[in-house]
């Protein structure tokens, strides 16, 4: 039986920096490209809340705070995914990026690729 004492209060913090939804890396054999505009970058992860993007010294300078139309194909589903995303963070690696007014079915999608990416990592763990 589990019981507390009346002066230690329970303490619940939260952290709003903190994603909202689970993010996946790509597999290296099935990499995920999105088109921005005319340029293509590649995904180092994907989940219902937004997309890191690896960043390259040739790469276009894309604007923190700025918001862009892209599309991607998403291995394992096959399907296409398009939307708004607006730049949220960038550093030397990567641009983090989140989905603006993503509708419903977009969001299903990712959260379908997501799924099927968590069950392709435990078959290869289990192959080890």
């Amino acid at each position: 039986m589990f019981s507390r004492k009346d002066n230690d209060p329970l303490i619940l913090s939260i952290d709003k920096e903190r994603r909202s939804s689970f993010r996946v890396e790509p597999s290296p054999e099935k990499p995920i490209y999105v088109s921005i505009g005319r340029d293509k970058y590649r995904v180092n992860n994907i989940g219902a809340g937004g997309i890191g993007i690896y960043r390259r010294d040739e790469d276009k300078e894309l604007e923190s705070g700025k918001r862009y139309p892209f599309k991607m194909t998403l291995p394992l589903i096959n399907e296409v995914v398009s939307g708004i995303i607006r730049i949220a963070d960038i550093n030397d690696r990567s641009y983090h990026c989140r989905f603006i007014s993503l509708k419903k079915e977009e969001k299903e999608k990712i959260h379908l690729f997501v799924l099927e990416r968590q069950k392709e990592e435990l078959r290869e763990k289990r192959k080890e």
